[in-house]
């Protein structure tokens, strides 16, 4: 994949900020998901379902960072 992708239109890597794991310093991390249930009853389809919701965790320690947790699930869900 060329370098430029990866960056977005119109971005210079040298503009931007690294980010860290709040737990251990570590800065690569990897995607994954929060899951959710959808009751039938709030489903506008009328069955039981899954809502993800994509967020990053580190690579080394497994923590979510507090800004990748959506603020709806910030009392709802516990992180590693």
């Amino acid at each position: 994949m060329n370098q430029n992708q990866l960056r977005g239109p119109g971005v210079d890597v040298k503009q931007t900020s690294e980010v860290k794991c709040e737990k251990c310093d570590n800065v690569t991390f990897n995607q994954g998901v929060f899951l959710r249930k959808v009751s039938a009853l709030v489903n506008p389809e009328g069955r039981d379902a899954y809502l993800p919701i994509p967020t990053f965790y580190c690579t080394s320690c497994g923590n979510v960072n507090e800004e990748f947790v959506p603020a709806e699930l910030k009392n709802k869900i516990q992180l590693v």
